[in-house]
């Protein structure tokens, strides 16, 4: 202060030398001046933005109340209520295959005929293969179509004053209805089906049914959407429908940013209500069912467990999972699954390599920490990453080496190259991981870039160094909309590095965190709780730590279509799932599993035995399917590994369309035959919210880091103009002011 005082007295004194009066008054007043400059700037800038939202959507938020939400009549100031939502699923387990029906229906209570579209997430290994509408006693059939003609063919409907309804997938976990036409006072109602693999890992089985989507991050320039333009329209839903712009990066935006609502109070119904039920069979003897996240109500039966929500239903705010244990000893080590279509032969293949426990630990790994930090891992979700991160750095030994990146709208390394894990740095490490704290936006590329290239040992370090086990393992709930980005930067950066994801939250985005781990040739975990940071993080160090199953072969006693062509390399506790299409007829004879099992060779051969004959019926109804799904999912790959948009378009086409499965090319629609409303097209076009995550903080819907309002930038010129003026009257020469010569 006495610095600043001092400054001024000089200032004034010598006023004269900088320009006089006028200049001693700007210096005076820059504080003020920028201090009210930056204040309106965020005034206006919040404004605007909040503005902009309610214009895209014409949606208020705040007008929720007794489970509705209120939308703006276009043109108008009227408000008439959302289309409300329900869904009911009804799930069938057998073996390692679920086939499940969902049911969701929507209510229109207001005047109006209204089109409604509802964005929901799905498995990200769901092979959709069935839809249907139905509109009081009435029944349409969906019917699978090449893409761009599902749209005109729903679009030409909705104009015509028929009802109609569209499937259509965005990503493998994230779909959209849209219904055409709902009367006031309709209920209508869209069923869907789908065939799902259970998941084994570790003497568990689970299935995950995720019910709402954690708001996605959209990265890139945002586009401007001209009538010519085909970014906001075709196989994309309108612009309104979503909060996110369109970017270079994201060109879908707002197909995959719903609305959210925000959770109700604790007396409160459900504002979207979901009904589960659940038949189990697996043909063996369990030790124990649960769903960590739901109260359940189960019941058992010659074998057979039903399984139903304990109060009815529930809010669709977080991912259901069941889980459930066999017996000791009563899980096979290998099992396989066939089912006969239209006179061609499927199978599911499963084994499971022996498991080998080391003694001691003797591998030498450099371990690069990823944690997330950005805005949708605020509230619970951050709490539960510095957990995990916490409990990870308490398994590291003294030969290990590791380092921590943080990334949100920026990355940062605690070190600028991997440490020794001493207790120096791993105090240091832990005061960094109780510090951090989530805000901002999700820019992961860069970040995951910065944990690809991390410095490797140098030329000058001894040979151990050059032959350490390099690991990376990142901790986020994946809310990005460019992951195709991601996964082409995994698979160009990955060399011998192993990538192991760790999903975070109530609903983070399983579809990112499974294809990141598999491109990178490691595992992911998910943590949806604070209880089960020990266990999942102690399973997943014991993967780090264990052998893992290279070089993995299936030998087949006659030519076959196997899926996933490439295997992948195997982690303790971690089966082999192989789909396999055998064409005409069932192979005889006997199929061997081969692989290399901590450097040593391991074989298991297995009896080829048909369940799919006259004597069994066709099997295990669904194999077909997931064989289809697994080689859509592999001809999807070849995207990531350069091949064209045209090639890859050109292959799953014939696959999606004869096994009539919904994909990235192909939709379900669904279309009445009379006209029921006046032609024209509805009166108004509203999004059903989704609910927010349990236990997200709300969010303001990040931004890319390019998209700039124009009062910013305004502002911002202004500023700098003020700045430039500043500094160019302080660089003029000095006036040498002589005393005029007395006459």
């Amino acid at each position: 202060m006495k610095v600043y005082t001092v400054f001024f007295r000089w200032l004034h004194l010598d006023a004269t030398r900088f320009g006089g009066l006028q200049l001693w008054l700007l210096f005076r007043a820059l504080p003020a001046v920028v201090t009210a400059g930056m204040t309106l700037l965020l005034l206006w800038t919040s404004s605007v933005r909040a503005e902009d939202s309610v214009a895209q959507n014409e949606m208020d938020l705040n007008s929720v109340s007794a489970g509705q939400l209120l939308f703006q009549i276009k043109g108008s100031d009227q408000y008439s209520p959302a289309l409300l939502h329900g869904s009911k699923v009804k799930i069938d387990i057998s073996g390692m295959i679920a086939t499940v029906a969902v049911e969701q229906t929507f209510r229109n209570d207001s005047e109006q005929v209204l089109e409604g579209v509802y964005a929901f997430p799905l498995p990200e290994t769901a092979a959709v293969r069935y839809m249907e509408m139905h509109v009081g006693e009435r029944r349409i059939v969906g019917k699978i179509r090449e893409r761009a003609e599902a749209r005109r063919q729903y679009e030409a409907a909705k104009t015509a004053g028929r009802k109609a309804s569209l499937v259509e997938q965005q990503r493998p976990n994230l779909f959209t209805t849209s219904l055409a036409n709902i009367a006031a006072g309709e209920v209508i109602t869209v069923r869907l089906k789908y065939v799902q693999q259970v998941e084994y890992r570790g003497g568990e089985f689970a299935l995950r049914l995720p019910t709402t989507i954690t708001p996605r991050y959209i990265s890139g320039t945002p586009l401007v959407a001209t009538e010519e333009s085909d970014v906001l329209q075709g196989p994309t839903l309108n612009a309104a429908l979503g909060w996110a712009q369109a970017t270079d990066q994201v060109p879908d935006a707002t197909a995959i940013t719903p609305w959210q609502l925000p959770q109700p109070g604790d007396d409160a119904d459900p504002l979207n209500p979901l009904e589960i039920s659940v038949r189990l069979d697996m043909g063996m003897p369990l030790a124990n069912v649960e769903a960590p996240y739901h109260d359940i109500a189960l019941s058992r039966r010659a074998g057979v467990y039903d399984i139903s929500l304990a109060a009815g239903v529930a809010e669709m705010d977080r991912d259901f999972v069941l889980n459930w244990q066999p017996v000791r000893n009563a899980l096979p080590t290998a099992a396989l699954f066939t089912e006969r279509v239209a006179d061609e032969h499927y199978g599911l293949l499963m084994v499971m390599p022996p498991a080998i426990e080391r003694t001691q630990v003797d591998i030498a790994r450099d371990i690069i920490f990823v944690i997330d930090t950005s805005g949708s891992m605020g509230g619970v979700a951050i709490a539960q990453a510095r957990a995990s991160l916490l409990h990870a750095l308490d398994k590291l030994h003294p030969q290990d080496r590791f380092n921590i990146i943080e990334f949100n709208s920026y990355h940062r390394a605690l070190y600028t190259e991997p440490m020794f894990a001493t207790r120096s740095h791993l105090r240091q490490a832990r005061r960094f991981v109780r510090q951090l704290h989530a805000n901002a936006g999700t820019e992961m590329l860069p970040a995951l870039r910065a944990a690809l290239d991390q410095p490797r040992a140098p030329d000058r370090a001894p040979p151990e160094d050059h032959a350490r086990l390099r690991q990376v393992i990142f901790i986020t709930d994946g809310a990005i909309g460019n992951e195709l980005a991601l996964f082409e930067e995994i698979h160009s950066l990955i060399g011998e590095t192993r990538l192991f994801t760790v999903g975070i939250g109530s609903a983070p985005n399983s579809w990112f965190m499974r294809e990141a781990s598999r491109f990178g040739r490691g595992s992911h975990t998910h943590i949806a709780s604070l209880d089960e940071v020990e266990k999942k993080m102690n399973r997943l160090f014991a993967q780090l730590s264990q052998p893992v199953a290279l070089d993995v072969v299936v030998e087949w006693p006659m030519p076959v279509e196997t899926w996933p062509q490439r295997l992948p390399d195997l982690y303790h506790a971690q089966p082999l799932m192989v789909a396999v299409k055998y064409g005409k007829h069932m192979p005889q004879g006997i199929v061997t599993i081969g692989a290399s099992l901590d450097g040593k060779p391991w074989r298991q051969s297995i009896v080829l035995t048909s369940s799919a004959d006259p004597e069994h019926g066709e099997g295990h109804k669904g194999v077909a399917t997931l064989w289809a799904r697994q080689k859509i999912t592999g001809l999807m790959d070849m995207k990531v590994r350069g091949a064209s948009e045209s090639e890859v378009r050109a292959q799953v086409l014939p696959v999606a369309l004869s096994h009539q499965l919904l994909s990235a090319y192909t939709s379900f629609v669904a279309i009445e035959e009379r006209v029921t409303v006046p032609p024209g097209g509805p009166d108004a076009t509203l999004p059903v919210a989704n609910t927010r995550p349990a236990g997200q903080s709300p969010q303001t819907y990040a931004y890319p880091q390019t998209a700039t309002t124009g009062p910013a930038k305004l502002w911002l010129g202004l500023l700098l103009l003020f700045a430039a003026t500043l500094v160019r009257t302080l660089r003029q020469p000095e006036i040498d002011h002589k005393p005029r010569a007395q006459d």
